[in-house]
């Protein structure tokens, strides 16, 4: 496939050994749910969600400067949040909302679109996509926005002028009920992965301008296909295999996206259903946290509180498994810090951000910091 300008520079800063960084970094914070007995529920009392700015301090350790209220949710991928290029706007998406008068949670179909640029981020526009909307993604020509919507099992395929987005574009998939979670881009922009969590595929897609078509012979991955990234040559997708609730290990699948069909290089296990990944700047390293057991019940035989971090070598499509170390509770988030020296893990129920230093060898952590809600969706400009 042909890669786009800005993936041919990106890739060559990478050959050379540069990688063209950029420090904006930020957290989007579900204040209305947490887990009681493995089941999620409204905690007393309900406070806002937010979107936080994020910055490292002398002793390492990144912490909040600015929070602006923001809907946002724990559901999905913990890729519910974009930083885009320029890194003064972002998209947020709220899967999930309280329904105060019924006391519970429920399906949300917010997107936002957050101006960063300020000392405290602030929504300018707020549209609607569909009940559970969740990752979203912008083509490389920065014209479009494709969102997966979760339990609608549906993708949303939005206009985007610089400023505002359009209204949008449902597009239905072949396998209805699959939950729509990680979506990907290639930097062609004319082919995209979606991950269906309960359909236990990866559907192709091909775009051209606003006709979104979907390839109807999926890429079978179970159990649970989950969070999507792409390395930096766009070669290969790393996919999480999260499982469907029964504490058993997890997964990270290697795929060949370079041709079709899509076709799986490796699989590696990984602890209990692994949440937020990301590959380092520089395409050497993949990091990946898991709940571990931490959203099971705590009677359960599984149940562990804290998650774990697993850091991964990465060559030529290939995992090896290098270090691990103590995560949050009741992990999501994770992303390296934009000079890939640091990584960064949320956490929902201590409410926690988890600062691991990471040399090439040693994965150490180096403190935590608060968040004002749970940490739900965790991202960086790239």
């Amino acid at each position: 496939m042909r890669l786009s300008l800005r993936s041919v520079l990106l890739l060559s800063a990478f050959l050379a050994g540069g990688v063209a960084r950029a420090d904006t970094v930020v957290s989007a914070n579900d204040a209305h749910s947490i887990l009681k007995d493995g089941k999620q529920v409204l905690p007393s009392p309900l406070e806002p969600d937010t979107l936080s700015v994020l910055a490292a301090g002398k002793d390492g350790v990144w912490r909040v400067t600015g929070s602006g209220n923001v809907p946002a949710s724990v559901v999905g991928p913990p890729t519910g949040l974009l930083v885009l290029p320029g890194g003064k706007t972002a998209f947020v998406a709220s899967a999930t909302t309280a329904d105060v008068a019924e006391g519970k949670i429920v399906p949300d179909d917010r997107l936002s679109v957050v101006d960063l640029s300020g000392p405290v981020p602030h929504v300018v526009q707020m549209v609607h996509a569909a009940k559970g909307v969740t990752t979203m993604r912008l083509t490389p020509d920065g014209k479009h926005v494709l969102t997966a919507n979760g339990v609608s099992s549906t993708l949303c395929w939005f206009r985007w002028d610089g400023h505002r987005l359009s209204d949008r574009q449902v597009i239905t998939l072949p396998s209805p009920g699959g939950f729509t979670a990680g979506v990907a881009i290639l930097p062609d922009g004319r082919h995209a992965l979606v991950s269906l969590w309960k359909g236990d595929r990866v559907f192709g897609l091909s775009l051209d301008g606003d006709r979104v078509n979907v390839d109807p012979d999926p890429l079978l991955l179970a159990p649970g296909a989950w969070t999507i990234r792409l390395t930096p040559d766009a070669h290969y997708a790393a996919i999480n295999v999260l499982g469907h609730g029964e504490g058993k290990p997890g997964e990270i699948a290697m795929v060949d996206v370079s041709s079709w069909p899509l076709k799986i290089v490796q699989r590696v296990p990984v602890p209990n259903a692994p949440e937020g990944m990301d590959i380092s700047p520089d395409g050497r390293f993949l990091a990946v946290v898991s709940q571990n057991g931490s959203a099971m019940p705590p009677t359960s035989p599984l149940y562990h509180p804290r998650g774990i971090v697993t850091m991964f070598g990465l060559s030529d499509g290939r995992l090896t498994q290098l270090a691990q170390a103590p995560g949050t509770l009741w992990p999501q988030g994770l992303i390296f810090s934009p000079d890939g020296r640091s990584v960064l893990v949320q956490g929902v129920m201590d409410r926690a951000l988890r600062t691991l230093s990471w040399d090439g060898t040693h994965l150490q952590v180096v403190g935590d910091a608060p968040l004002p809600g749970g940490g739900a969706n965790i991202e960086r400009q790239r």
